[in-house]
């Protein structure tokens, strides 16, 4: 096999290599020009017969010969290469780690500043959910019938959307918290109820709009009718966006700055052959 033109190709290039990108041999255990014997090690060196040998250490010390022989390029190429891996590995694992120890922060989040909370202030949960639907669909009600604004399905989702801001902000009230980590601690428990209240309230909605159609059937205000996504500016819009531009499209909270100083060996699958 013929190594990448871009790669090291001598021992002495690795060795660069990996001092100029951070790599200690210390942290990530791959040791270069190195007749490494303890356990938990990869490695790369020229014995004294001019052959270029590339070993793992596994975990109990037994080591294992990857190649033997006198193509130094292509040996310095079966160990970048499995750098490369344990590369990924390392990051990939990470991220993992942290996305956890993140997950469990908002999970086990207490407020120091968190009030009390009370029978009143369950009930007044629920007298806010509920007027803060209520009232806001019947103004866009009074939008759409009295004014003439063709709202469309905005009708019956923005009130939706006024009930979730005015929740959250009184949930940030009682729990002492700024707006953006009510979103992100909320309990399991509370969002499972959460999502129950919300389908009632689709299901409340739904019937409004069929008794709203039949009530507004023979007034003279024309709102269009509705034929099929194919024709809609918004349909053109959605189908154009491409596999690739939602790939790169992520959620900020999980884009972390990985270093070789984060590296630990612990990830590394030490009883594997290579």
């Amino acid at each position: 096999m013929t190594p990448n033109l871009e790669q090291p190709g001598t021992i002495e290039e690795l060795r660069n290599w990996f001092k100029a990108n951070g790599y200690e041999p210390a942290k990530t255990r791959f040791f270069v020009g190195v007749d490494f014997r303890a356990p938990k090690a990869f490695g790369i060196y020229q014995d004294a017969l001019g052959d270029y040998i590339v070993y793992k250490n596994k975990a109990d010390g037994t080591r294992v010969i990857r190649y033997q022989g006198e193509d130094e390029a292509f040996a310095v190429h079966e160990l970048y290469q499995r750098f490369q891996e344990e590369l990924i590995n390392q990051q990939v694992r990470w991220a993992a780690d942290q996305t956890k120890a993140a997950n469990s922060k908002f999970s086990y989040y207490e407020p120091k500043n968190s009030r009390p909370i009370t029978t009143v202030h369950v009930l007044l949960f629920f007298v806010l959910a509920f007027c803060s639907y209520y009232f806001s669909f019947r103004f866009f009600q009074w939008l759409r019938n009295t004014q003439g604004i063709d709202l469309g399905v905005f009708i019956y989702m923005a009130p939706f959307a006024v009930m979730v801001l005015a929740l959250l902000s009184y949930r940030a009230y009682l729990l002492g918290q700024n707006f953006r980590q009510s979103i992100s601690s909320i309990p399991k428990s509370i969002r499972e109820t959460f999502i129950i209240f919300l389908t009632i309230l689709a299901f409340i909605s739904v019937f409004a709009n069929l008794d709203d159609m039949r009530d507004h059937q023979d007034t003279p205000i024309n709102y269009g009718t509705y034929t099929s996504y194919g024709g809609s500016t918004y349909y053109d819009d959605r189908s154009s966006y491409s596999t690739d531009n939602h790939n790169n499209h992520y959620d900020n909270r999980y884009d972390y700055s990985w270093s070789s100083n984060d590296w630990d060996s612990g990830y590394t699958d030490w009883n594997s052959d290579w």
